[in-house]
Protein backbone atom coordinates (compact mmCIF):
# COMPACT_ATOMS: atom_id res chain seq x y z
CA UNK A 1 0.00 0.00 0.00
CA UNK A 2 2.83 2.41 0.79
CA UNK A 3 4.42 1.72 -2.59
CA UNK A 4 1.12 2.46 -4.38
CA UNK A 5 0.67 5.73 -2.49
CA UNK A 6 4.23 6.80 -3.28
CA UNK A 7 3.71 5.99 -6.98
CA UNK A 8 0.51 8.06 -7.12
CA UNK A 9 2.19 11.03 -5.46
CA UNK A 10 5.10 10.78 -7.91
CA UNK A 11 2.74 10.78 -10.92
CA UNK A 12 0.79 13.77 -9.55
CA UNK A 13 4.06 15.65 -9.01
CA UNK A 14 5.03 15.11 -12.64
CA UNK A 15 1.58 16.22 -13.83
CA UNK A 16 1.89 19.60 -12.13
CA UNK A 17 5.61 20.19 -12.72
CA UNK A 18 6.84 23.20 -14.70
CA UNK A 19 8.58 22.34 -17.95
CA UNK A 20 11.43 24.47 -19.31
CA UNK A 21 12.81 24.45 -22.86
CA UNK A 22 16.16 26.19 -23.07
CA UNK A 23 16.00 27.11 -19.39
CA UNK A 24 16.73 25.25 -16.15
CA UNK A 25 14.47 27.55 -14.14
CA UNK A 26 11.00 27.56 -15.75
CA UNK A 27 8.67 30.31 -14.53
CA UNK A 28 5.45 28.84 -15.95
CA UNK A 29 3.92 25.45 -16.77
CA UNK A 30 5.71 25.73 -20.13
CA UNK A 31 8.64 28.16 -20.28
CA UNK A 32 10.42 28.42 -23.67
CA UNK A 33 13.64 30.39 -23.85
CA UNK A 34 14.05 30.59 -27.62
CA UNK A 35 11.94 30.45 -30.76
CA UNK A 36 8.62 28.59 -31.04
CA UNK A 37 7.42 26.90 -34.24
CA UNK A 38 3.74 26.02 -34.76
CA UNK A 39 3.35 24.42 -38.19
CA UNK A 40 -0.35 23.69 -37.95
CA UNK A 41 -3.07 25.37 -35.87
CA UNK A 42 -2.17 27.50 -32.89
CA UNK A 43 -4.86 26.50 -30.37
CA UNK A 44 -5.27 28.26 -27.03
CA UNK A 45 -7.69 27.79 -24.18
CA UNK A 46 -9.28 30.46 -22.03
CA UNK A 47 -6.79 33.29 -21.63
CA UNK A 48 -7.12 36.61 -19.77
CA UNK A 49 -8.15 39.46 -22.06
CA UNK A 50 -6.33 42.77 -22.42
CA UNK A 51 -8.30 45.61 -20.88
CA UNK A 52 -8.29 49.20 -22.10
CA UNK A 53 -6.43 50.20 -18.93
CA UNK A 54 -3.71 47.54 -19.34
CA UNK A 55 -0.22 48.64 -20.28
CA UNK A 56 3.13 47.05 -21.14
CA UNK A 57 1.66 44.01 -22.88
CA UNK A 58 3.01 42.21 -25.96
CA UNK A 59 1.25 40.53 -28.88
CA UNK A 60 2.08 37.06 -30.17
CA UNK A 61 2.16 36.64 -33.95
CA UNK A 62 2.61 33.61 -36.20
CA UNK A 63 4.79 34.16 -39.27
CA UNK A 64 3.52 32.76 -42.57
CA UNK A 65 6.75 33.57 -44.43
CA UNK A 66 9.21 31.86 -42.06
CA UNK A 67 11.09 28.75 -43.14
CA UNK A 68 9.48 26.48 -42.16
CA UNK A 69 6.17 28.30 -41.80
CA UNK A 70 4.83 28.86 -38.30
CA UNK A 71 7.48 30.68 -36.28
CA UNK A 72 5.98 32.51 -33.30
CA UNK A 73 7.30 36.00 -32.56
CA UNK A 74 6.39 38.87 -30.30
CA UNK A 75 5.00 42.06 -31.84
CA UNK A 76 6.42 44.80 -29.64
CA UNK A 77 3.77 47.50 -29.59
CA UNK A 78 6.17 49.80 -27.74
CA UNK A 79 8.27 50.13 -30.89
CA UNK A 80 5.33 51.18 -33.10
CA UNK A 81 5.19 54.87 -33.96
CA UNK A 82 1.55 54.71 -35.08
CA UNK A 83 -1.56 52.74 -34.20
CA UNK A 84 -2.71 49.81 -36.40
CA UNK A 85 -5.17 52.12 -38.20
CA UNK A 86 -4.68 55.89 -38.34
CA UNK A 87 -6.93 58.63 -39.73
CA UNK A 88 -5.41 61.91 -40.93
CA UNK A 89 -7.30 64.83 -42.52
CA UNK A 90 -5.67 67.04 -45.17
CA UNK A 91 -6.75 70.25 -46.88
CA UNK A 92 -5.22 71.65 -50.08
CA UNK A 93 -5.84 75.13 -51.49
CA UNK A 94 -4.12 77.76 -53.64
CA UNK A 95 -3.38 75.11 -56.28
CA UNK A 96 -2.20 76.06 -59.76
CA UNK A 97 -5.02 75.23 -62.22
CA UNK A 98 -6.42 73.09 -59.38
CA UNK A 99 -4.34 70.04 -60.27
CA UNK A 100 -2.36 67.98 -57.77
CA UNK A 101 -0.31 65.80 -60.07
CA UNK A 102 2.15 64.43 -57.50
CA UNK A 103 2.26 65.19 -53.77
CA UNK A 104 4.76 63.18 -51.73
CA UNK A 105 2.94 62.25 -48.51
CA UNK A 106 6.22 60.92 -47.04
CA UNK A 107 4.71 57.71 -45.64
CA UNK A 108 7.18 54.84 -45.99
CA UNK A 109 5.66 52.29 -48.40
CA UNK A 110 7.56 49.48 -46.68
CA UNK A 111 5.78 50.23 -43.39
CA UNK A 112 2.36 51.59 -44.31
CA UNK A 113 -0.61 51.27 -46.67
CA UNK A 114 -2.34 54.58 -47.44
CA UNK A 115 -5.93 54.72 -48.68
CA UNK A 116 -8.19 57.68 -49.54
CA UNK A 117 -11.61 58.35 -48.02
CA UNK A 118 -14.08 61.24 -47.57
CA UNK A 119 -12.85 63.30 -50.52
CA UNK A 120 -14.55 66.70 -50.86
CA UNK A 121 -14.28 69.21 -53.67
CA UNK A 122 -15.28 72.73 -52.53
CA UNK A 123 -15.56 75.63 -54.95
CA UNK A 124 -16.53 76.30 -58.55
CA UNK A 125 -18.11 73.52 -60.54
CA UNK A 126 -16.20 71.78 -63.30
CA UNK A 127 -17.06 73.49 -66.58
CA UNK A 128 -18.22 71.09 -69.25
CA UNK A 129 -16.82 71.35 -72.76
CA UNK A 130 -18.14 70.01 -76.02
CA UNK A 131 -16.13 67.10 -77.41
CA UNK A 132 -17.35 64.90 -80.26
CA UNK A 133 -20.90 66.20 -80.09
CA UNK A 134 -21.25 65.58 -76.32
CA UNK A 135 -20.46 67.55 -73.19
CA UNK A 136 -17.56 66.27 -71.09
CA UNK A 137 -16.11 67.02 -67.67
CA UNK A 138 -12.93 65.11 -68.48
CA UNK A 139 -11.62 62.42 -66.12
CA UNK A 140 -11.34 63.38 -62.46
CA UNK A 141 -8.89 61.22 -60.50
CA UNK A 142 -8.32 60.83 -56.75
CA UNK A 143 -5.72 58.19 -55.89
CA UNK A 144 -2.66 57.29 -53.85
CA UNK A 145 0.30 55.54 -55.42
CA UNK A 146 3.82 54.42 -54.53
CA UNK A 147 6.85 56.15 -56.00
CA UNK A 148 10.48 56.07 -54.84
CA UNK A 149 9.55 54.17 -51.69
CA UNK A 150 6.88 56.55 -50.36
CA UNK A 151 3.16 57.09 -50.86
CA UNK A 152 2.10 59.91 -53.20
CA UNK A 153 -1.21 61.63 -53.97
CA UNK A 154 -2.87 62.62 -57.24
CA UNK A 155 -6.04 64.76 -57.37
CA UNK A 156 -6.79 66.31 -60.72
CA UNK A 157 -8.78 66.37 -63.90
CA UNK A 158 -6.47 64.65 -66.36
CA UNK A 159 -8.03 66.18 -69.46
CA UNK A 160 -9.47 69.52 -68.35
CA UNK A 161 -8.17 72.42 -66.27
CA UNK A 162 -10.91 73.14 -63.76
CA UNK A 163 -10.22 76.87 -63.41
CA UNK A 164 -8.05 79.46 -65.10
CA UNK A 165 -6.15 80.23 -61.90
CA UNK A 166 -8.32 83.21 -60.89
CA UNK A 167 -11.02 81.17 -59.17
CA UNK A 168 -10.04 78.97 -56.26
CA UNK A 169 -11.22 75.62 -55.00
CA UNK A 170 -10.19 73.46 -52.06
CA UNK A 171 -9.65 69.74 -51.74
CA UNK A 172 -10.43 67.99 -48.48
CA UNK A 173 -9.34 64.38 -48.15
CA UNK A 174 -8.98 61.83 -45.37
CA UNK A 175 -6.15 59.30 -45.44
CA UNK A 176 -6.59 55.90 -43.81
CA UNK A 177 -3.09 54.71 -42.89
CA UNK A 178 -2.61 51.02 -42.10
CA UNK A 179 0.47 49.68 -40.34
CA UNK A 180 1.86 46.70 -42.28
CA UNK A 181 2.62 44.96 -38.99
CA UNK A 182 -1.12 44.18 -38.99
CA UNK A 183 -2.21 44.53 -42.63
CA UNK A 184 -0.83 43.79 -46.08
CA UNK A 185 -1.36 45.40 -49.46
CA UNK A 186 -2.83 42.84 -51.88
CA UNK A 187 -1.51 42.80 -55.45
CA UNK A 188 -3.59 44.25 -58.27
CA UNK A 189 -5.74 41.86 -60.32
CA UNK A 190 -6.26 42.87 -63.97
CA UNK A 191 -9.20 41.44 -65.95
CA UNK A 192 -9.90 42.14 -69.62
CA UNK A 193 -13.68 42.33 -70.18
CA UNK A 194 -13.25 42.61 -73.97
CA UNK A 195 -15.77 45.44 -74.23
CA UNK A 196 -18.44 43.69 -72.12
CA UNK A 197 -20.20 45.10 -69.07
CA UNK A 198 -20.19 41.78 -67.21
CA UNK A 199 -17.53 39.16 -66.56
CA UNK A 200 -15.56 37.15 -64.02
CA UNK A 201 -12.34 38.25 -62.31
CA UNK A 202 -9.29 36.59 -63.80
CA UNK A 203 -7.98 35.29 -60.47
CA UNK A 204 -8.75 35.00 -56.76
CA UNK A 205 -6.79 37.18 -54.29
CA UNK A 206 -4.16 35.23 -52.41
CA UNK A 207 -5.09 36.01 -48.81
Amino acid sequence: MNKVTFLLLFIMNIGFAQVGVGTLNPQAELDINGSLLVQQEFVTGSLPTVKITDENFKLLTRLTNSSPVGEIRVLNVDSLTVAPINVVNYRFDNIYLDNLTDVDLQYDANKYIVGVANFRYVGDAIKKIATGGTNSIGAFVVRTFIQNGTWHLEIRNRFLDITDGTEGIQYYVTFIIYDKSYFKNLPAITTNLNGSQIGVASSVPNL
